[in-house]
């Protein structure tokens, strides 16, 4: 019993009943079908919105400015009825299919996740919550278009003069100027990948730490790198992503709430697709 209490659709069902309850108890208080009834509630929602939307109560002349407008959107709606201009239009329709959607996806809100539940979506979808790897830095390029095939040659050249572990050297001197920085403090691995490109990034991965290496192929040149410190990356503990976490379990709450109540409700009725056969665009394979 408690499972079937806890199910979406359930909750969708419970609470359309109770709208439709309440709207035939509005219209029953209206009385005659060419009788328009404004309660109290239905003035304090207009009241209420003006006053969240301007930040003030409405003056009296702005609120019957407000129920003049109310009053001629209910006759609008009804005349609109009346004279079947909801039938087949494909405005009205997506606006119903929106609004049926909208309440499916809060019922789906109305349940918060529990512990166990952000765990186990945490550990399903692992690589969209990585921690990226951080890396600290020295680069000196050497320009392909300025010195074309000896590029490389002035990059072994020079890794073989340095020390291996030096920084103290002025390397500005040797290589060619960029506009981007030498050094790179605790940048993320996607930073300096928007900075050098994938391809610098990707010929990162091989070298160690502590030392010179390269040459590192990028889309501006080459590169000599000395890797001083690199953070792997890793799956974030909960806390660290609890949030996004929670937005994303949601959202796939709501997608799946609209689903399945579109499967559900789809076996109420008997689907027929009439055949129609699609020619091919001239010169397809």
């Amino acid at each position: 019993m408690s499972k079937w209490l806890k199910e979406p659709l359930v909750h969708f069902l419970l609470l359309g009943g109770i709208i439709f309850f309440a709207y035939s108890w509005l219209a029953v208080k209206g009385s005659a079908p060419d009788e328009i009834f404004i309660s109290r509630g239905q003035q304090e929602n207009l009241l209420n919105t003006f006053s969240r939307t301007w930040q003030r109560p409405p003056t009296p002349q702005e609120f019957q400015g407000l129920l003049k407008d109310y009053l001629r959107q209910e006759i609008a709606y009804r005349e609109s009825k009346k004279m079947g201009l909801d039938q087949d239009d494909i405005v009205i329709r997506r606006r119903l299919r929106q609004k049926l959607e909208l309440l499916a996806e809060d019922v789906a809100s109305l349940v918060a996740p529990t512990e166990e539940q952000l765990f186990s979506y945490l550990d399903e979808h692992a690589e969209d919550f990585m921690i990226e790897p951080r890396l600290t830095l020295r680069q000196v390029y050497f320009s392909t278009d300025r010195r074309g095939d000896a590029a490389m040659q002035d990059a072994l050249d020079l890794l073989e003069r340095i020390q291996p572990d030096g920084l103290e050297q002025d390397f500005d001197s040797i290589g060619d100027p960029l506009p981007l920085p030498a050094q790179l403090s605790d940048l993320r691995e996607s930073e300096i990948a928007r900075l050098f490109g994938t391809v610098f990034t990707d010929g990162l991965k091989g070298i160690e730490t502590g030392s010179w290496a390269g040459p590192v192929e990028s889309g501006f040149g080459l590169h000599l790198v000395f890797i001083q410190q690199r953070e792997a990356g890793r799956v974030p503990e909960l806390e660290e992503v609890r949030d996004a976490v929670q937005r994303d379990w949601l959202s796939k709450r709501r997608t799946e709430s609209v689903d399945g109540l579109y499967e559900r409700l789809a076996e109420s009725y008997t689907i027929d697709i009439e055949s129609l056969l699609i020619e091919e665009p001239a010169g397809s394979p």
